[in-house]
């Protein structure tokens, strides 16, 4: 089951909505005692649309829209209150094997939540205090698939334009070497057909890799023995790396770039809304 098929459908954002707008089934999110302890997802306690963002028990969650959160489950959803013209996108950053990570959500969390050790949230404070943010504008997720040796591959699934004015530089660019072939040798018989066939070839095919895109890299990536790990909010493809080695220092990334640059843009807290500059 894909991530989209679960995040996109209007019966279940609607559903998601009406409980932010009127509130969850009667003692689902309940508040509780703290003492200053962060809320962590409950053993057997996570939901399905958030598993399929690989989302796991015992992931400590540490703010939203990069303020602290310290607060209960109740207080929580009414983090994904909305008012007219609001986009549904929030930022989570969550502590999993002493690092932190961001993912973006488009619907509230389903999750139950538990506490929290006093350890476990002393060691995620901590780490909060040089974690870093960019623009929250720029954010998008990033989904990583690892095979059985630890080597993994970083997806970004948002639509890219090239994928429809250059269908086969797009396969290039992404490795996809046997769609790649497939454009070559449709492109090629129908150039010799007719010119007219070979561009209305050319406007489907090109239609068609840019509306499948994230759903051919998926396949692909699948395809080749490698399973769904991680999905990671970032500005930039660098940092995902970056977080995917710390948390586990086995993984490696296939086809890393080799130069990594410092993010430009740095904020303690997302304004959710501000406009970039030019705008």
């Amino acid at each position: 089951m894909s991530e989209e098929d679960l995040t996109t459908t209007d019966d279940a954002f609607d559903l998601d909505l009406t409980e932010v707008d009127g509130g969850s089934p009667e003692g689902q999110f309940e508040d509780f005692e703290q003492n200053g302890l962060l809320l962590k997802i409950a053993t057997d306690g996570i939901a399905i649309q958030d598993y399929v963002k690989r989302l796991k028990e015992s992931d400590i969650l540490v703010a939203v829209d990069g303020e602290l959160f310290l607060e209960g489950p109740a207080q929580l959803q009414n983090k994904f209150q909305m008012e007219a013209g609001d986009e549904p996108k929030w930022l989570l950053t969550f502590y999993r094997d002493g690092q932190l990570f961001d993912i973006l959500l488009q619907v509230p969390i389903q999750s139950q939540f538990g506490l929290a050790t006093e350890q476990e949230t002393k060691w995620a404070l901590e780490q909060f205090k040089t974690h870093v943010y960019g623009e929250f504008s720029e954010y998008q997720n990033f989904e990583v698939y690892r095979n059985g040796s630890f080597i993994c591959d970083i997806l970004s699934v948002e639509k890219d334009p090239v994928a429809f004015i250059l269908p086969s530089l797009w396969c290039l660019k992404y490795r996809l070497y046997p769609p790649l072939a497939a454009l070559v040798a449709a492109y090629l018989v129908t150039f010799f057909i007719n010119i007219y066939l070979f561009l209305i070839t050319y406007l489907i095919l090109s239609r068609f890799v840019y509306v499948s895109q994230d759903n051919i890299m998926r396949s692909f990536t699948l395809y080749a023995g490698k399973n769904h790990y991680m999905t990671i909010a970032s500005t930039n493809e660098n940092d995902v790396s970056a977080i995917v080695k710390k948390i586990d220092p086995k993984n490696k990334i296939r086809f890393e770039r080799n130069a990594i640059k410092t993010s430009p843009v740095v904020h303690k807290v997302i304004v959710k809304g501000a406009t970039t500059p030019g705008e």
